[in-house]
């Protein structure tokens, strides 16, 4: 029996309100970047081209191959370390963030306000660690520590261990709390039921993102070494002032072979169903921290020598209170809407970006698959592992060739870093999610446009908007590491003000960075 259609009205659908909001605002981002601003620069195309040419003919010079590997080992060895470090403050902070270890069905009501006036003052600790780049700690801890390894390590703790207990304080509000309200009402206590009774539950989400983590540290340390703390960033860098394309390209392959084996391991302990998998890993993790630690020569005593006690009180001194610029208000609101602009084209061309891209590199594996689809998808894969694998900055330096300093070099360089961040997570979700409503179209004869538009996206919406939500607010704090090459933003001024030594007015910047990032960290929590 069919049911006749044929006289009913066809209704169509507004755009929902957030849908037409997201048009709007990166219609008016993609207008603030334009007007009043030159964008293309015509005279760089020579070197640009240049720049892709040398990809054919790298350096592989001996001393230069023997240099970029112990580059790669520095970089490597930050990154465990930053890593675990960044896992065990978040393992410390998710029971101080999280809401359920300190639920109670009883107590005073003096009691209760007290937990919860604590539990704001450890969030409000915690945001400014979370919204503040790595960089900008790297570019502190330098004035205190010099250019020590600790930096690195630290540097990426301090952010990354924000962001860790934020996610685990999540899943252990979002677990089954019936086996932890049993033990509470049992007598024990709270750490033992939260230890006992929702760890458990959670373990494996855990584990799981603590290696995402590491596989995270690697580029974040690739991006530290651009500050003069060694690694294939340091290399990078000394190489593009040098214009040297062809040991650029060498650095580069070097990135993307360190990245490439960190998202390998990343992905089988966050996939894989064997205990053995998931212990092996942790037990080799564990091996690389004292070798990492050799490695770079870690003198944890520096930390508290009289010279560090004696500068970090000069710097705070220097950094409080802090203060506007010699631009005023003016320049300060004028940063931070640039910023905005930034951000909203960077996720923009990296959502659009990473979809195109993620629906040609997910399923290579599938049984179905032809051998031209199937090389088709490791070749993309291959392409988003070299856009995420190479720091922003240096997308940025070689934006620069083509465009004039300004917003939009910033917004490309981090969409074209950040398409190859989303365009894996995104071919992974589609990777992960009920095949059976493509299949089912597949089997009445719809084509691949069909079976995406119909039978793949409407399933994988919700996690796919979640993710590309969720970096917006990344890419928010990541605008300040292109302001080293003169992209418009708080990035920017924040550069001016360490040049000058202007440390409290860093403070001010980066006290609107914080205030913008909470901002879009609330309407993206909203959203999701």
């Amino acid at each position: 029996m069919t049911i006749a259609t044929v006289d009913r009205p066809v209704r169509r659908r507004r755009a929902s309100p957030t849908v037409t909001a997201t048009g709007v605002l990166v219609a008016w981002a993609a207008w603030h970047a334009t007007t009043s601003r030159d964008v293309l620069n015509t005279r760089g195309w020579s070197s640009f081209l240049e720049f892709w040419e040398a990809a054919l003919d790298p350096d592989v010079n001996a001393d230069f191959l023997r240099l970029t590997g112990e580059a790669m080992l520095t970089t490597g060895a930050y990154a465990v370390l930053g890593a675990v470090a960044s896992i065990a403050v978040g393992l410390a902070g998710a029971p101080l963030l999280a809401e359920r270890p300190w639920e109670t069905a009883g107590g005073s009501t003096f009691g209760r306000l007290a937990r919860a006036g604590c539990r704001r003052i450890v969030r409000a600790l915690f945001v400014v660690p979370r919204a503040v780049h790595e960089i900008i700690w790297a570019l502190l801890l330098v004035q205190v520590l010099g250019f020590d390894p600790l930096v690195a390590v630290l540097a990426i703790a301090f952010q990354f261990g924000a962001i860790t207990a934020k996610v685990y304080a999540d899943l252990i509000d979002d677990a089954n709390p019936s086996a932890f309200r049993a033990m509470r009402t049992a007598g024990a206590g709270r750490l033992a039921a939260l230890v006992y009774g929702l760890v458990p539950t959670v373990r494996r989400d855990m584990i799981g993102y603590g290696f995402y983590r590491l596989e995270c540290a690697v580029r974040s340390a690739a991006v530290l070494g651009i500050v003069g703390l060694g690694g294939l960033g340091n290399q990078l860098d000394l190489s593009f002032e040098s214009l040297r394309y062809d040991e650029i390209w060498t650095l580069i392959a070097a990135l993307m072979l360190l990245s490439g084996l960190a998202d390998r391991w990343s992905t089988a302990v966050r996939h894989s169903g064997s205990a053995t998998v998931v212990r092996g890993s942790w037990i080799a993790l564990l091996v690389l921290v004292p070798v990492s630690w050799w490695y770079v020569g870690i003198d944890i005593a520096n930390m508290w020598s009289e010279r560090t006690r004696r500068l970090f009180g000069d710097l705070v001194d220097d950094l409080f209170p802090p203060r506007l610029g010699p631009g005023g208000w003016s320049e300060l609101v004028d940063a931070t809407i640039d910023t905005l602009a930034m951000s909203v084209l960077a996720t923009a061309i990296a959502v659009a970006g990473g979809l195109v891209l993620a629906t040609v590199a997910a399923h290579p594996h599938r049984p179905d698959a032809t051998f031209g689809r199937r090389a088709a998808g490791w070749i993309v894969r291959a392409v988003l592992l070299l856009f995420r694998a190479v720091p922003a900055p240096v997308w940025a330096f070689l934006v620069v060739l083509v465009m004039f300093p300004g917003i939009w070099p910033g917004a490309v360089a981090l969409g074209v870093y950040n398409t190859g961040v989303l365009g894996r997570l995104f071919a992974e979700v589609f990777d992960d999610h009920d095949d059976r409503g493509r299949r089912y179209l597949d089997t009445a004869g719809a084509g691949p446009v069909e079976q995406l538009t119909y039978g793949v996206l409407p399933v994988c919406a919700p996690r796919l908007v979640s993710l590309a939500v969720y970096r917006w607010e990344v890419i928010t704090r990541e605008t300040v590491v292109v302001g080293v090459v003169g992209a418009a933003g708080l990035g920017r001024l924040i550069q001016e003000h360490l040049v000058a030594r202007d440390f409290a007015a860093v403070t001010g910047a980066i006290g609107a960075l914080v205030v913008l990032a909470v901002l879009i960290d609330t309407i993206g929590r909203r959203l999701r």
